[in-house]
């Protein structure tokens, strides 16, 4: 036998070998995917988008129609959105300026008069009044397709957010003009926004309104300033914000989502164009993300192909199975924390499950899993806002009636609250204690998960000039006190440094 003959031969034997490999491997991993949505559905998990899917909201419930024309008049070019006066800015840790006290609205970019923000909201006044007819129709319905998938259009929330920002600068405006009932009003307009798109089943609709909850957690600081706010105002509020949900409403986008890749990993496995429209993030070099966690790739048309083809056979299920499993972690995680009432008690959990499905060097196998905990941190985050809010209104409350503050936060139940809220970061009862000087100390212990014993400072090491109390380097996370005047005055020179 020639030696041609015999390579000839042991070629087709590892050919032989080989090839059946990657076909064995490929109908593997889907039959893994088939048994693990099965041994999901066993359990009782909805997989199935129309299960998951809100149902239609009656009309007399839908206040999407009521800002309409709102959404589309409140436009992003003016001072109410580009230089909105700013609440709740901390001028050092733990201690704010009130932003409806300074003379002028001063921003890092630029400067403007309250009598020109004034002159914009007199223009928007209809508009803005009809945020108010969301008390009779509190559900935002903006009939979302959601059997699109990945081509889903959310146009609503980019106004979403603007008006939230109006309504803030008026309600600013409200208190610059000694008028806290009207930014009582304003505020809980911003918050039935939060609560109308309580059902929206997108973890970016969930993460918009976390962003409009922060910013009327800021500006509620600001009413509680007010010396001539009222206890009945402050009564509608705190019931207002009793009322969110945050953490049930993102483990339900987190549900949807899960169900929701089960047709779409189908489709993109049969169109290439499908693979091209989804991945080609990865393809320009423009991407909206992050290099650091996704780096671009200049391919020809063959090349996208050829990466389509690999996908779909090596490892689409491979994928696709991650994507499930990644979802589930994060869906327990969820339910853990409603459960526990303590984030730190399971964010070892999160990353012990989401670690595996972030080690891929391959960030076009990583996008599916990408910021899925950062969305249920944020959730942890703005839920324990929302009970210092509770409390720090309970509190206002309380000395309005007794014109002290009580010794214990025991003292508001049950008249101003049922219970005494719970610090979400850690399960245990918000840290609180009255100041000699007539103000008090409330705080969570952040995301450290340690009691520093109110302490507002950043981690050593880390500095800012722009310091959010829930920062995520802040030792505690406490609910500021006003800042004083050479506090603001050493602010805004520092601030004028930073533009020269």
């Amino acid at each position: 036998m020639s030696r041609r003959r015999k390579i000839l031969i042991v070629a087709g034997i590892v050919l032989g070998v080989t090839i059946p490999i990657p076909v064995i491997r490929h109908y593997q991993l889907r039959f893994a995917v088939a048994n693990y949505v099965a041994e999901l559905k066993a359990k009782g998990e909805p997989m199935d988008l129309a299960q998951v899917i809100p149902s239609p909201v009656p009309p007399e419930q839908n206040g999407a129609p009521f800002i309409t024309n709102a959404f589309a008049n409140l436009k992003p070019e003016s001072i109410a959105t580009s230089n909105s006066p700013p609440a709740m800015r901390l001028a050092a840790p733990g201690k704010a300026i009130i932003g409806w006290q300074q003379q002028n609205i001063i921003d890092f970019d630029a400067t403007n008069s309250w009598e020109a923000l004034g002159q914009e909201l007199v223009a928007a006044k209809n508009d803005l009044d009809s945020f108010q007819k969301l008390t009779n129709h509190p559900i935002l319905d903006f009939h979302v397709d959601y059997q699109k998938g990945f081509d889903l259009l959310l146009p609503y929330l980019a106004p979403l957010k603007r008006s939230a920002q109006w309504l803030s600068a008026s309600a600013l405006f409200n208190l610059h003009q000694e008028n806290p009932k009207n930014a009582c009003a304003d505020v809980r307009a911003m918050l039935a926004l939060v609560k109308g798109e309580t059902d929206d089943r997108t973890t970016i609709s969930q993460l918009v309104r976390i962003a409009i909850a922060s910013m009327s957690a800021n500006v509620t600081w600001e009413i509680l300033q007010a010396p001539n706010v009222s206890d009945d105002d402050l009564a509608q509020l705190q019931k207002v914000w009793q009322s969110l949900d945050f953490t049930h409403s993102l483990e339900q986008s987190f549900i949807y989502e899960r169900a929701e890749h089960l047709p779409e990993y189908e489709q993109i496995r049969k169109s290439s164009d499908r693979f091209n429209k989804l991945w080609g993030y990865f393809y320009t070099s423009d991407t909206p993300l992050d290099e650091s966690f996704f780096p671009t790739k200049q391919r020809s048309v063959s090349l996208r192909k050829w990466d389509a083809l690999r996908w779909n056979w090596f490892w689409s299920y491979q994928d696709e199975v991650r994507s499930l499993q990644s979802y589930g972690v994060l869906i327990d995680a969820t339910r853990m924390v409603e459960t526990n009432k303590s984030f730190n008690s399971v964010a070892s959990f999160i990353t012990t499950g989401l670690k595996p499905f972030q080690d891929s060097s391959e960030g076009l196998r990583n996008f599916s899993t990408f910021a899925l905990d950062s969305s249920l941190r944020k959730a942890a985050r703005i839920k324990t806002a929302q009970n210092i809010v509770i409390t720090a209104i309970a509190l206002k409350r309380y000395e309005l009636r007794h014109h002290q503050l009580p010794a214990t936060l025991d003292q508001l139940t049950p008249d101003l609250l049922q219970t005494v809220p719970i610090d979400c970061m850690d399960g245990e009862p918000l840290r609180y204690r009255p100041n000699a000087d007539g103000t008090f100390l409330l705080y969570s212990v952040g995301g450290n998960g340690v009691d520093d014993g109110g302490d507002p400072s950043l981690e050593k090491g880390i500095t800012s000039f722009y310091f959010y109390w829930q920062n995520d380097h802040a030792l505690d996370w406490v609910w500021p006190q006003p800042a004083t005047e050479e506090e603001i005055q050493a602010y805004y020179k520092k601030l004028s440094s930073q533009k020269n």
